[in-house]
This record gives structure tokens, sequence and C-alpha cells, in this order.
């Protein structure tokens, strides 16, 4: 099968990112102009704050669009997402669950391999395991909305290379 690559959606992260701009220069025009002497901490935490995420934004649409550097990658082996890789061998299924606002994926894997990772965690990232299991139910999620592929089908499209990846495995 041929790899799919997906992005997040420009159109969803372009108006934010306008209206973030914008508050940008609301907040910095007090900073510069000298007003505002009260409320200046709050004006350059705003700043800070609106800034800070309008440059991530752009930094996205920039990776993924100029760069060509992929938010999601599906190969017939494994899903890679940033940095991490899962692989199919070691999943036993792909579930939707829509937490805090956004729709996620939670990553099932077999029992063996699930302990396996829960006895080589250390420090923080065995307590972020625990925090995820304790609230999306499983130790692995992935963040899927406001991707060029709708959620529903890319589970769907995950649950698939697994099942042939363990067709696959069969004698």
């Amino acid at each position: 099968m041929k790899e799919i690559k997906l992005y997040h959606k420009v159109w969803v992260i372009l108006p934010v990112l306008l209206l973030l701009l914008g508050l940008t220069i609301v907040f910095l025009i007090p900073i510069t102009k000298g007003l505002n002497q009260r409320f200046w901490i709050l004006n350059w935490f705003m700043l800070l704050l609106s800034g800070g995420t309008f440059l991530w934004g752009l930094s996205v649409i920039v990776r993924e669009r100029v760069l060509h550097k992929h938010a999601i990658i599906i190969t017939d082996e494994k899903l890679i997402v940033g940095k991490k890789e899962y692989h199919f061998a070691d999943i036993h299924h792909f579930d939707l669950i829509y937490f805090s606002q956004t729709t996620n994926i939670r990553i099932h894997y077999k029992p063996d391999v699930e302990a396996k990772k829960r006895s080589e965690a250390k420090g923080m990232d065995r307590i972020g395991r625990k925090i995820n299991r304790i609230f999306t139910g499983a130790e692995d999620c992935i963040q899927v909305a406001n991707l060029t592929m709708k959620p529903e089908q890319l589970c769907n499209l995950l649950n698939k290379r697994v099942k042939q990846r363990l067709v696959s495995q069969q004698p």
C-alpha cells in the first residue's frame, strides 16, 4: 500500500492566526505609547501570550506547508506522529474519543506490549501514562482534529492497517 501523509487544515488555523495577530497588535499599542501604566504587567502578559501563540501557529503552517513536514504519516508498518512511531504489530486496535473539546484516537496496545511499555516508563513518562489511562482509558492518544482526513475515516484506516498486519503475520 502507499504511504499516506496528513496535514492540518490551513483554513481552520488561518482565521485564528489573524485573530491572534490582531490581539498582539492591540496589546502592543499601549506598551509602545506608554499608555495604561496601571495595567502594564497584564499588557505584557497578554502580549506574550497572544504573540507566542501566533508564532507557534505560524510555525505549524510553515513547517507543514513550506517545509513539507507532515502532521501524520501512515505506512504499512507504522503510524508516525511527529517524532513518535506506533508500530501496528504492537497495537490491538484504535478507537475515537471526544475529550476536552477535541477529537482524539486512543491507541490500545496488546496486553504484553502495554505491560512492557508500562515497566520501561520512567519519571514523567510514567506519570503521563497514568494520567492518560485515568482520563482517556488508554495509555496513548493522538489528537486528530482539523486534519485533512476526517477522524472517523482515519480511525477506520488505522484499524484496517492493524488487521492487515495481523493477517500478513499468520502462516
